[in-house]
């Protein structure tokens, strides 16, 4: 007959043994149903959300002059995802108004530095969302 192991200690147990070997205590005659919590994480108020989701919603709109989508998705209350869209907005049609104009390319090339970084902080923001450092 197959192994099995204690739910207290670890310890593999015959299935045929009453107690664990180690620990000697009761062995439960069913296994307890497995109790996994959910891969997707949580944001600050506790909803779950698909990480896959916030991290395209950060990629794909971003390219058009969305930025923050992701972390509307990710956390619908805080601010920081909507000023990154509004902003994000006004650098974006700002970049491209002045990338028409021949003379006012040396106003498009900053605002595109700006977008561009904009849009990397915020894909910063996404990707980095449940890491935790650990610190010496």
């Amino acid at each position: 007959m197959a192994d099995r192991r204690c739910p207290y200690c670890g310890e593999l147990v015959p299935s045929t043994s009453i107690t664990c070997p180690k620990c000697y205590k009761k062995i439960p005659a069913e296994p307890e149903p497995v109790r996994r919590e959910s891969d997707r994480p949580k944001n600050e108020s506790g909803r779950r959300y698909n990480r896959t989701v916030a991290i395209l919603l950060s990629l794909i709109p971003g390219l058009f002059g969305l930025l923050g989508l992701g972390l509307i998705y990710r956390n619908p209350r805080q601010k920081r995802g909507y000023v990154a869209l509004v902003l994000g907005l006004l650098f974006f049609v700002a970049a491209m108004g002045f990338t028409i104009g021949v003379f006012t390319v040396f106003l498009a090339v900053p605002c595109w530095i700006v977008y561009v970084l904009g849009y990397l902080g915020c894909l910063f923001l996404v990707f980095m969302d449940n890491l935790t450092l650990k610190v010496f």
